[in-house]
């Protein structure tokens, strides 16, 4: 009879863990998921972001990597593992809490589940330090836009190749088959108390880390905060850690990844030896004063061989000096303002000087491998 109680006992408790460990894992996902789509500190939604709505056209100013934007994006990256990884984790953390109870019935085992947590956690703040350090230097060697998405597909190319190959590599498969079977890692590698649980949630981070890595990098092409990418990677990494043939999907999307990457590079390659950007030019268009020291610009994006105009094209460099004036170090400051039609690309340059002012332009048209430079010569207003 006492036997029988202290099973029903120990199934209660049980069932009462399972319920509050599920709940705090709900409860850390909804609040990383929110902030995410909230933008995460960046000043716009991640669906505005994903969306681009309103964006063509416009000059995106890169951004100044101050230590409070770098802890900012720091903050974005780990908060984006957590929302991205805890759901393929939840078998996990919800077998090791059913094996500390039974293993220590008369304790608490939320401290150790969380101790667990914290060392998997630790490992993708780790790596969201790394991925806030690529992500500066991209941007300031300019293969990254303002909108945190990539601007080379040479680049673009090399990371899908890249993460495609990764996932057809034998230390994928052993890092993907230490995470689909949890139990196996928890019979090997157990060690008691609450430091305990931190090494073993270590461990397991590392293989999750292993297994997933190069899948983040990707972000890098679709958009560090392009809401679909991230809900994408985040069922992918769930379906592989989870379904029966897990391992051979991460295969198969290994290889066809890899094939996109490498048709990425390949038409790249084409593009750019056709030189496409030559058959683009610009053109002032108008050119009025617009106040003291202020001068308004209308310029013109053209295809040259059909004289068609180019609407939709990304302003990915706007700037302004006195270069014709001899005073090339003499600069002013170019703010974008709203096109009037289609192909048309105003701008407000503030100079505080008359003369002759050079505008120095970059465009990437859709399609277009490179992008479009142009320099142009205009009145500035006294």
């Amino acid at each position: 009879m006492t036997v029988s109680t202290d099973s029903g006992v120990l199934e209660a408790m049980l069932r009462r863990d399972r319920l509050v460990v599920v709940a705090a894992i709900v409860a850390i996902a909804a609040i990383a998921w929110t902030w995410i789509l909230l933008g995460a500190g960046t000043g716009m939604s991640a669906v505005e972001m994903a969306g681009g709505a309103g964006m063509a056209g416009m000059v995106m100013q890169p951004a100044v990597w101050t230590p409070g934007y770098a802890a900012l994006m720091f903050a974005m990256w780990w908060v984006m593992m957590v929302a991205m990884m805890l759901p393929s984790a939840t078998p996990m953390l919800l077998l090791f809490a059913r094996m500390n109870r039974v293993a220590r019935a008369a304790d608490r085992p939320y401290v150790p589940t969380g101790a667990f947590a914290a060392g998997y956690l630790v490992v993708w703040g780790g790596f969201s330090a790394l991925a806030t350090l690529l992500q500066s230097v991209l941007e300031q060697l300019g293969l990254l836009s303002p909108m945190m998405t990539s601007t080379s597909y040479w680049l673009g190319g090399a990371i899908l190749t890249a993460a495609g190959l990764w996932q057809v590599t034998p230390i994928k498969s052993v890092c993907l088959s230490h995470c689909r079977s949890p139990i196996g890692f928890l019979m090997t590698s157990w060690r008691p108390g609450r430091l305990g649980a931190f090494r073993m949630g270590f461990e397991h981070g590392a293989f999750c880390l292993g297994c997933c890595w190069f899948l983040m990098g990707l972000l890098f092409f679709g958009g560090v905060m392009n809401l679909f990418w991230i809900a994408g990677l985040a069922l992918f990494v769930l379906l592989e850690k989870t379904v029966p043939m897990g391992l051979r999907v991460a295969r198969i999307a290994g290889a066809a990844v890899a094939a996109w990457g490498i048709l990425l590079l390949v038409t790249t390659t084409l593009q750019t030896l056709a030189a496409a950007s030559n058959d683009y030019r610009f053109a002032i268009v108008t050119v009025q004063p617009a106040g003291p020291g202020k001068t308004t610009l209308a310029v013109g994006l053209v295809h040259v061989p059909d004289k068609r105009p180019v609407a939709g094209a990304a302003i990915v460099e706007a700037k302004t000096d006195m270069g014709p004036s001899g005073m090339a170090q003499m600069s002013g400051k170019i703010t974008p303002l709203p096109s009037d039609r289609p192909g048309i690309y105003r701008f407000l340059a503030v100079t505080g000087m008359a003369g002759k002012w050079r505008l120095i332009l970059g465009a990437k048209v859709p399609g277009e491998a490179a992008v479009v430079h142009g320099v142009l010569t205009y009145d500035a207003a006294q």
